[in-house]
């Protein structure tokens, strides 16, 4: 995790980010270098639910997952989750 990534999005939602890949890697799924995270929220009941699209452009992939109970949402980030075959980082698109 970079710094950005640390002061925008909610400890307990980062471990949900490297979640969604573990699964996805777990369903024998093929993982893109390049993963991206689109965070925002959606009210559900007239509560706050944290949206997370995951996509990839090869092969190409879009999932939604929803969240309930977050204690702080994170609205309006893209995480890019990169990996190098070595090690996996999460940053800002704007720490590229």
């Amino acid at each position: 995790m970079t710094r950005g990534v640390n002061e925008a999005v909610p400890f307990e939602l980062q471990l949900l980010l490297w979640g969604i890949l573990e699964k996805r890697q777990e369903r024998g799924e093929q993982l893109d270098y390049l993963q991206v995270f689109e965070l925002s929220a959606e009210w559900v009941d007239e509560e706050p639910v944290q949206k997370i699209l995951n996509r990839q452009e090869q092969p190409f992939h879009q999932e939604v997952f929803y969240v309930n109970h977050i204690e702080n949402l994170a609205i309006g980030v893209t995480v890019w989750g990169i990996d190098s075959g070595e090690y996996a980082t999460m940053l800002l698109p704007e720490e590229y």
